[in-house]
């Protein structure tokens, strides 16, 4: 039996180790490929479909699509099932070419070039006229009319007047039933983490959580609550408690600031404890007879950030 153990044994810690090597790059790769299909589909889909119809559905678009080589009225794009039945008998009787069709068939597109064309009444085929325009204008320049709507609207919101706008936009928000009980603290927490200012989010501290003779890393976040200093009269201030390893998540605690120790440690490194759920310890803070006393407990080195 013990045998039995000692040769399976290895062959489980391959496995785990390749897991180890390989789950790293998968994630990456996953986190990379749902932002993409997010901005595709939220994003830069919607830009590049709005676009495309600008193009398909007026004279302006039609003289960008020449251009480009695609001319719409091309019997390439002819659509022969959405025209008039006196059409479609004139082209089984007289053929494509005949000039009686093509007399008819313009008659009959001259009366559908309004404002916004209407590729039905036109007789032209959408889902092929998309196809060609897709291949002529790439996907690409969704992302760059992103890019330049999302600087012009900074550019504007940064102004007088869009500061007005922008208030304004929040105030009506901020009124409206159901809206006002997630906005409010949506745009809070993306000013929070986005805002050209600098965060307070610089102080790492060990704090005695969840109960006492337990301690956990966290960041100081704000001086805490009015009614929390004078109801319990003390200073506590605001942490923030991540969670390993998705230090993403985690619990907003008011502790009393004396309680509190700050670690002479950055963001950057805190986060990586938190990550590698301890293994991860920035040097200047290794204790070297713990490092060595669990080294020989786990059977292997213990990993030290350089």
């Amino acid at each position: 039996m013990a045998a039995k153990e000692r040769s399976t044994k290895p062959k489980r810690n391959f496995f785990l180790r390749g897991i180890v090597a390989l789950l790293p790059a998968m994630l990456t790769i996953f986190v990379f490929v749902f932002i993409v299909q997010f901005a595709e589909r939220y994003v830069t889909g919607p830009i590049n479909s709005f676009i495309y119809s600008a193009l398909e559905r007026n004279a302006a678009g039609w003289a960008v699509l020449e251009a480009l080589d695609i001319n719409p009225e091309s019997d390439e794009f002819l659509d022969m099932d959405s025209l008039p039945p006196r059409l479609q008998e004139l082209r089984e009787r007289d053929g494509l070419e005949s000039a009686t069709f093509r007399d008819a068939l313009t008659e009959h597109r001259a009366g559908g070039y309004g404002l916004l064309y209407q590729l039905d009444e036109l007789g032209i085929h959408g889902e092929k006229l998309r196809d060609a325009v897709k291949g002529a204008v790439h996907p690409i320049v969704g992302v760059a009319v992103a890019l330049l709507l999302l600087i012009a609207l900074g550019y504007l919101a940064s102004g007088f007047l869009g500061r007005r706008v922008v208030a304004g936009v929040d105030s009506v928000l901020s009124q409206v039933p159901v809206v006002r009980s997630v906005y409010p603290y949506a745009k809070q927490f993306v000013e929070y983490f986005l805002s050209d200012s600098e965060l307070e989010f610089d102080t790492v501290v060990a704090a005695p959580y969840p109960g006492p003779g337990v301690w956990c890393l966290a960041f100081v976040t704000s001086p805490g609550l009015k009614t929390v200093h004078e109801k319990l009269g003390g200073r506590y201030v605001a942490c923030f408690v991540p969670t390993s390893p998705m230090p993403a998540t985690g619990y907003t605690v008011f502790i009393e600031a004396s309680r509190l120790i700050p670690l002479p440690i950055t963001v950057d490194e805190a986060l990586r404890t938190t990550i590698s759920a301890g293994v991860l310890i920035p040097q200047h803070e290794s204790v070297t007879e713990l490092t060595q006393s669990l080294a020989s407990i786990l059977g292997r080195p213990l990993e030290v950030e350089e």
